[in-house]
């Protein structure tokens, strides 16, 4: 009951924040519900419809599958976007990451790109290698040597995984939370002389542990006036754990009056993520 009323609330508050239809570009997945099983999916990503019986209907984009390593996954949007990059957008979604072993990782991506598709596994996050007209937000729970501390955010560029920024978190595993999903927000402001760059911001919110973010310089020059998909990427190497991004809708109710209602659920949509997926 605790994961049921904890979705309800996280997509209420959505609402409530992001329900009025933002001026600037962009689209909000957080808000209503996102018809996954509509989208381009790539490895081993799948989509599904669930109502649970609470009142909601969810669509969930699971990028990779829990209990399963060496997975790459991708969906992207059926349609594409036109983004004027002299001017702002923001995008938004809900994702949780279920954990089934003791290693984490290693990570998931909202994408911009001119083709859509999936890169490479493991600490390719499945954005590695998707092409040079490409821009993401990566959330990475998972490092070698050298590299920024797990859990971090990124900002990636040009289908590489070598990061124009990063944010350590030090979140350690509290990133996995069983009971709370979080809200990310990917928004860029230009710089104002009409030369198609600015500064991307990625921004990840949840109920108890607070917020982080990460900012970066970027280019959109390769980028500008050509049509552009919008998705998610996810993978895992030696790990099993899941990627998924998550959307709901209910009847309307009375507007919740404080944030701190944000972020809810995950555990309940991960278990019967595991159920569908365990063998008859």
């Amino acid at each position: 009951m605790k994961a049921l009323r904890s979705l309800a609330l996280a997509s209420l508050l959505a609402a409530g924040l992001h329900g009025a239809a933002v001026a600037e570009q962009g689209v909000s997945l957080a808000t209503g519900l996102t018809d996954f099983t509509s989208w381009s999916l790539y490895g081993s990503a799948q989509a599904f419809n669930t109502t649970p019986g609470n009142g909601f209907t969810y669509s969930d984009l699971m990028l990779t599958p829990p209990g399963s390593n060496g997975q790459a996954g991708a969906g992207f949007a059926p349609g594409t976007l036109s983004l004027d990059f002299n001017q702002s957008f923001r995008f938004d979604f809900h994702f949780f990451m279920p954990a089934s072993s003791d290693l984490r990782g290693d990570g998931l991506t909202f994408t911009l790109a001119g083709t859509p598709g999936v890169g490479g596994a493991g600490s390719g996050l499945g954005y590695d290698g998707l092409g040079s007209d490409s821009m993401a937000f990566a959330i990475d729970t998972f490092h070698f040597d050298g590299e920024p501390v797990s859990p971090s955010l990124q900002i990636l560029a040009g289908g590489s995984v070598s990061p124009l920024a990063a944010t350590e978190t030090g979140l350690g595993d509290a990133i996995r939370d069983p009971d709370y999903q979080w809200l990310a927000i990917v928004s860029y402001t230009p710089s104002g002389n009409n030369d198609f760059t600015g500064t991307l911001t990625g921004r990840i919110e949840h109920l108890n542990l607070g917020s982080f973010e990460v900012n970066a310089a970027v280019d959109f020059n390769n980028l500008a006036g050509a049509p552009l998909y919008y998705g998610f990427t996810a993978s895992n190497g030696a790990a099993t754990d899941g990627h998924f991004i998550t959307s709901g809708v209910a009847l309307p109710v009375p507007e919740p009056d404080s944030w701190m209602l944000m972020l809810a659920g995950g555990a309940l949509l991960a278990a019967w993520a595991r159920r569908r997926l365990a063998p008859a």
